[in-house]
């Protein structure tokens, strides 16, 4: 992104975050002497928010006007929950995204990989192949492997295969990413599991800007938008 269009884009962003943010909220429905990161960014009010399971578009557009780093929102609809993630780690590709409450999201290019501090968290995946489509756009079978803690803190391999499709090229324009998309389909089946249909919105670099992901039976489906990259 060029600094003149974001320099226009944050001095814009309390009219178009707001109404573009709205729809998306609508549709959601050990270290003692470690100071977490995102504690000095994420605004108060937003933490009560996050206590309430609910966040606002003016508590996102102060979150994304207090820092540069990235941010993504993600909404937990099986559970009533939404939250911000400030990214605090990156090795490789993979980004760790976390909010106040030590809650965190692995992600590789945008598809989550991994979860902590939620309950029933996926601990990792095998999402080699499964990406490699996703984010060339194409059509494919693959297999694709989630690892997730049950309630009962047994860890669960389930080993799916994975028919993907490309769909609609759409616009994403939400908080500060502005972007030309492609919607890719994954239906994926286990005789070890559960069916599921995930959506990724992938941009033409290959990034998945947002997606409804399915992560096992405790969570089910986590929808993911990335509101700064």
């Amino acid at each position: 992104m060029g600094t003149i269009l974001a320099m226009n884009l944050r001095t814009t962003l309390p009219r178009i975050g707001l109404l573009a943010l709205a729809s998306v909220l609508t549709g959601c429905s050990n270290d003692p002497y470690f100071e977490f990161p995102v504690q000095s960014i994420v605004p108060t009010s937003l933490r009560q928010q996050e206590a309430n399971g609910e966040i606002t578009p003016q508590a996102i557009v102060q979150t994304l006007s207090a820092t540069d780093l990235p941010v993504a929102f993600l909404g937990v609809p099986d559970r009533g929950s939404q939250a911000l993630l400030i990214r605090i780690e990156q090795n490789g590709p993979y980004e760790t995204f976390a909010n106040p409450d030590r809650q965190s999201v692995t992600m590789r290019h945008g598809m989550i990989t991994g979860t902590r501090g939620l309950s029933g968290d996926l601990m990792s995946t095998e999402e080699e192949a499964l990406l490699d489509l996703i984010r060339a756009r194409r059509a494919g079978q693959v297999s694709y492997i989630q690892r997730y803690l049950t309630p009962e803190d047994v860890t669960e391999v389930v080993t799916y295969r994975c028919g993907v499709e490309p769909d609609a090229t759409v616009d994403v324009s939400i908080g500060l990413v502005q972007d030309r998309a492609t919607e890719m389909v994954a239906a994926c089946e286990s005789p070890d599991g559960p069916p599921f249909v995930d959506y990724y919105k992938v941009s033409g670099n290959g990034e998945i800007l947002a997606s409804r992901q399915w992560l096992g039976e405790n969570l089910g489906y986590v929808a993911m938008q990335m509101l700064q990259r």
